[in-house]
């Protein structure tokens, strides 16, 4: 119960921030190809390609006008119980560019950054829902000047998710409606002169959907808000978010081949 309230007590704080601050508008396009495997009964690796686009200030609507963020973010997961996993990413490779709000914004370089995270996700099988309690901690490092001078901060991640599945009729397959809303703050070296250590906050809604027993997609919507290092500026972004996933990537052409 606490980690509830402490939750809802931020994101207040999130939404009262970002009212008494300069506010920016944008609309962005979020793709993710997650190829995926297991390694054992209960470890599974998997690899996230990202790609996000956004509008400018002359194309409030062409979300495919500038690049946003590139990635290429590993992981591990490991399966303690039913209820509970552990993951871990060793190293993942970020590039991201600004939030254009200006003519000049888009000339910018992308800045540039290593990663190491590390998560703990736990589910709850309610009555008419699921619930999933996720924990995130990372370790950052960015060449934020582009002077190939990398700064390391640390960033926390929260998130509370809710899941509903629901049988398609006259079909196997199941479609899952999503909601979750996810937290970030941030705290080291990199951002140690920042007004506060809130970095941004983002409300997702969405539907998932198995086309085969391996390849499964999603397709969603993202509201957010990122607070800017100045402490004066805020962007609000609109997300349509699409996620393609290949599981049992390579696993499933063994079992074609025994049986």
């Amino acid at each position: 119960m606490m980690k509830k309230y402490v939750w809802i007590f931020l994101t207040l704080i999130c939404f009262f921030e970002a009212k008494t601050q300069k506010t920016y508008h944008h609309n962005v396009v979020w793709g993710r190809l997650v190829l995926t495997d297991t390694l054992s009964k209960n470890l599974r690796w998997e690899l996230y390609l990202q790609h996000r686009r956004q509008n400018t200030e002359q194309t409030d609507f062409d979300v495919l006008a500038a690049n946003q963020f590139t990635s290429y973010w590993p992981w591990l997961h490991y399966t303690v119980s039913p209820k509970t996993k552990i993951s871990l990413s060793p190293i993942g490779y970020f590039k991201s560019w600004i939030l254009i709000t200006q003519p000049t914004d888009v000339e910018k370089p992308g800045v540039r950054e290593w990663r190491v995270s590390a998560r703990i996700d736990n589910e709850s099988k309610g009555k008419y829902f699921n619930i999933i309690n996720r924990y995130g901690l990372e370790y950052r490092n960015r060449d934020l000047l582009n002077n190939n001078v990398f700064q390391p901060n640390w960033r926390v991640r929260y998130m509370l998710r809710l899941e509903k599945p629901f049988k398609i009729k006259g079909s196997k397959k199941t479609l899952t409606a999503v909601v979750n809303d996810e937290i970030f703050i941030q705290f080291g070296k990199a951002v140690r002169g920042n007004p506060n250590i809130f970095d941004q906050n983002r409300l997702y809604a969405g539907l998932n959907f198995p086309f085969t027993k391996n390849i499964k997609g999603s397709l969603g919507y993202v509201w957010g808000i990122q607070a800017r290092n100045s402490g004066k500026e805020i962007d609000y972004y609109n997300f349509l978010w699409g996620v393609l996933t290949f599981d049992n990537l390579f696993s499933q052409f063994n079992k074609k081949s025994k049986s």
